[in-house]
């Protein structure tokens, strides 16, 4: 057991410096691990960056171990998602990053101790703003916000990682650079187990409908 943990963390260290796009490239300079749940990266032109990203299930080796290098993110649940910005080499500094329409009940109360950030151990990540938090709008709904306003993010560098915690499983959402709005990053979001069982709702309806008649 003893050895298959150490082999396991070695595994991870060495994926660390590998990262699987959507497409199936990938970037040599990408740094999160790979994550035996989810993950992916979204390359923006128009804003001169990119976005990669991880679910990672603690119920797994995998995500156990991304706790045992990295840190115990911040909060309760199962699930750690983890974001990483990068700056292109001619790209205006980056002040702000957001994902948007973290579903209702989707965090822990309360629900500003399941987010924060973790050292990406490379020596050049740059560190958001003291205090990351979740905030909320009537449009884009709850949303977990890291501001790098004090130390904004310069041509060619990268974020530490930006972490949410959760106890509910992904699904597609939005996020935000700077002013510029994005799809399929992943967040937190109950909903899908709620429509499941309204499914089964129906279903059991539809039964008890068709037996009385």
């Amino acid at each position: 057991m003893k050895w298959t943990r150490k082999i396991l963390v070695f595994t991870l260290l060495v994926l660390a410096a590998l990262f699987i796009q959507n497409s199936a490239a990938a970037y040599a300079d990408a740094i999160l691990p790979d994550s035996s749940h989810y993950q992916g990266t979204l390359h923006y032109n128009l804003i001169g960056g990119r976005i990669d990203f991880a679910v990672y299930d603690t119920d797994t080796p995998n995500g156990q171990a991304f706790e045992d290098i990295f840190g115990t993110a911040p909060g309760t649940g199962q699930f750690i998602y983890a974001y990483q910005i990068f700056t292109d080499d001619t790209s205006e500094a980056l002040e702000y990053f957001a994902v948007m329409g973290i579903g209702e009940n989707a965090l822990v109360s309360p629900v500003n101790d399941n987010i924060g950030s973790l050292d990406d151990l490379t020596g050049e990540g740059v560190a958001p703003d003291e205090y990351p938090y979740i905030g909320s709008s009537s449009f884009y709904g709850t949303m977990g916000i890291w501001e790098f306003t004090d130390n904004a993010l310069a041509e060619g560098e990268h974020s530490w990682f930006l972490v949410l915690r959760s106890p509910h499983d992904w699904i597609p959402g939005g996020f935000t650079f700077n002013k510029t709005l994005a799809n399929e990053t992943p967040i937190p979001n109950p909903e899908p187990s709620t429509l499941a069982l309204l499914g089964l709702g129906c279903v059991v309806l539809l039964r008890r409908k068709k037996r009385s008649v």
